[in-house]
């Protein structure tokens, strides 16, 4: 039995009322929002009045994963709609990208230098990390708004270039977080949002329908397994035009190294490596008691909008399975590297001195830790307190696991890097 209520009890009345309309309407066969390629193609392309997608490599993933969601997630009326609205916006994007590429064929042509990527899994705190380091002006990075909407609509060039107005994909996705927020306020307390937020590139990989991401909104299994045995070059080398196309709309320098993070990397460090062979990884570790929890917690607290039926026991054998590949995928991987390329840390150093654990990191990758970036990050810390929208309360009860369990199927990883158990515990984590 699971402490967790049941996955309505999460909807606001408004979503009841939405789900119970919609499926009523189902009945006579109306508001069925169609799940097809075909209508979801013929969508983007009536938006934006444009036809050509180029590189057409991402159709048998975009099938894979309406397979799943019609056949496996169970959807709800609106996790159906929401969903729609996702694969559209997607698509959209995809053709805004072909037809500026076409106008402006410079962009293929910038540089990217090594980027310093921090891989690790989710929940181990390499948001903070992540968002510590992009205090540094030396670093470049993504934020919110450009990650979930990286290519410029015609109305975005038309704004840089005058200088005047304000980009319509930042408003988009200021009113989309507001909507997020209102139907799952939970969430803020698992992983801040924000439009201008750093944040990480699981947006840029999401464009070429690879990503995680999918599997946190509903339950794709086949999807899912697909990601995991096969190697996502192709979506890795997306992500790095999606890179080019940002840097070219904000004329950064081409010379500036890119910060990354995303728990993606460690599912799939083969092909960031195969983009991006002179990478510098750093790899921060947590307890992965702490780690599985709060991975199945996230899980359950987005997933819980779009599927009425979800089960809170599968949500934790999934991702307890899901990290233990993970992991051991991403191990091999590691060992074929020269240490030279790679830098571990401990999630405990960091909460102790960040300081001290930041200038180790700055050291690996043979920069200075300047006066000006440790006064950027101590502003950020100073401005954004642990559990500023709240403590995420979970337990791995709730998700019909125990602690015994997860310290024994991952215990190669806490012996590979001497990780220590974290015994603190005032929110029952």
């Amino acid at each position: 039995m699971s402490g967790l209520p049941l996955a309505t009890a999460y909807h606001r009345t408004p979503i009841r009322v939405f789900n119970a309309v919609v499926r009523a309407l189902n009945t006579v066969g109306l508001a069925t929002f169609p799940l097809q390629e075909s209508r979801l193609i013929a969508s983007a392309r009536k938006q934006t009045g444009l036809h050509e997608f180029g590189d057409e490599s991402f159709l048998p993933r975009l099938r894979l994963l309406l397979d799943s969601l019609n056949s496996e997630a169970d959807l709800n009326p609106l996790g159906r709609l929401m969903q729609r609205q996702s694969i559209t916006s997607i698509l959209r994007d995809r053709l805004y990208l072909q037809d500026l590429l076409v106008k402006h064929p410079e962009i293929l042509e910038r540089k990217l230098p090594a980027p310093v990527v921090i891989v690790g899994l989710a929940r181990s705190g390499t948001t903070r990390l992540h968002r510590l380091m992009a205090s540094d002006p030396q670093f470049l990075h993504v934020k919110a708004w450009e990650s979930m909407n990286p290519v410029p609509y015609p109305e975005s060039l038309q704004v840089r270039d005058s200088g005047q107005g304000i980009d319509p994909r930042i408003t988009e996705i200021e009113q989309g977080l507001k909507v997020v927020l209102y139907m799952s306020p939970q969430i803020a307390a698992v992983h801040p949002l924000g439009a201008h937020e750093v944040e990480e590139e699981i947006g840029l990989i999401m464009h070429d329908f690879s990503t995680q991401m999918f599997e946190v909104q509903a339950r794709v299994e086949s999807f899912a397994e697909h990601l995991m045995s096969h190697a996502q070059t192709g979506a890795y080398q997306h992500m790095r035009t999606l890179m080019k196309v940002i840097s070219w709309f904000r004329k950064d320098p081409e010379d500036k190294p890119w910060i990354m993070k995303s728990p993606q990397h460690m599912q799939d460090l083969d092909a960031l490596l195969a983009v991006f062979p002179d990478a510098k990884l750093v790899c921060p570790h947590r307890d992965p008691i702490k780690v599985v929890g709060s991975s199945c917690s996230m899980t359950w607290n987005s997933i819980v909008r779009d599927s009425d039926s979800i089960d809170p026991h599968w949500v934790g054998q999934e991702w307890l399975t899901k990290t233990e590949r993970m992991l051991k995928k991403n191990l091999a991987i590691r060992d074929q590297l020269s240490p030279a390329q790679q830098h571990d840390v401990l999630y405990a150093d960091i909460t102790a001195d960040w300081e001290s654990s930041l200038q180790g990191i700055y050291e690996f990758l043979g920069i200075d830790m300047s006066d000006l970036a440790k006064q950027g990050m101590r502003d950020w810390l100073a401005s954004n307190a642990q559990h500023k929208h709240g403590a995420h309360k979970y337990a791995l009860e709730d998700f019909g696991i125990s602690k015994e369990q997860v310290d024994q199927q991952l215990q190669f990883y806490r012996q590979r890097f001497d990780i220590p158990y974290e015994t603190r515990n005032p929110h029952r984590q």
